[in-house]
């Protein structure tokens, strides 16, 4: 059963409304005198490093990852007894499949719908890490739309904003793309590491097979070779 529960109160500040946008607009009204030089520097290279982005900016991607490194806890706490039965037969299967040589679609099957909850809940909590992403973009654009106004009266910059110009732009990172990492917790958090060859975990291979085997059994594996 999918169990998501609601957001935590640091996500639920990210949510755009008049309050949190007249907010970011105040902010950006306050240091566009002080951002002049900066904003011309970023219109001719088109964006800002990460290390000159300003305080706002770098407070609001702050508050992105600890909400979204907080939905991603409390999926993984809310699916553990999920994980330990996931884990049970991904070692049935593999055995099966591996090292028997005889396939077991009831196993396989069982297996298959556990993942299928797992994904389902997996992107549930991406889909809710999306919006606090896109809500953040939001604040960012009031944000910098004041900082534009602010140099544009100035005679630093011409025109508005462009639309593609949002220095410190929120985007999810690629861990939230390998849903299947979450099975094994500690693979959902950094960069995957370029592998030398397959994953030997019993889990990896059980997908792997759950992927390129029909439920039904299919073709059934080669015979072992005989010394």
């Amino acid at each position: 059963m999918i169990n998501i529960g609601p957001l935590g109160d640091r996500a639920r500040r990210l949510r755009t409304n008049r309050l949190s946008s007249a907010r970011a607009r105040l902010h950006g009204r306050r240091d566009a005198a002080g951002l002049r030089e900066l904003l011309a520097e970023a219109v001719a290279a088109g964006t800002l490093p990460d290390d000159a982005l300003p305080p706002y900016v770098l407070g609001l991607r702050a508050q992105v990852r600890r909400s979204t490194a907080r939905l991603r806890s409390r999926t993984l706490a809310a699916h553990r007894a999920l994980h330990v039965r996931i884990q049970a037969e991904s070692v049935r299967v593999v055995t099966q499949y591996t090292v028997r040589r005889e396939p077991a679609p009831a196993a396989l099957a069982r297996f298959g719908q556990m993942v299928g909850q797992w994904r389902s809940a997996a992107s549930v909590c991406r889909e809710q890490a999306q919006q606090i992403a896109f809500e953040s973009n939001q604040l960012l654009a009031c944000y910098w739309d004041e900082v534009w106004a602010g140099v544009r009266q100035d005679g630093g910059v011409d025109g508005v904003r462009p639309a593609g110009f949002l220095p410190g732009h929120v985007t999810l990172d690629d861990t939230w793309d390998r849903m299947d990492d979450g099975l094994v917790s500690d693979r959902w958090y950094g960069p995957r590491p370029a592998a030398a060859g397959p994953d030997p975990s019993a889990v990896a291979q059980a997908l792997h097979i759950l992927d390129h085997q029909s439920a039904r059994g299919g073709p059934r594996p080669p015979a072992a070779a005989t010394p």
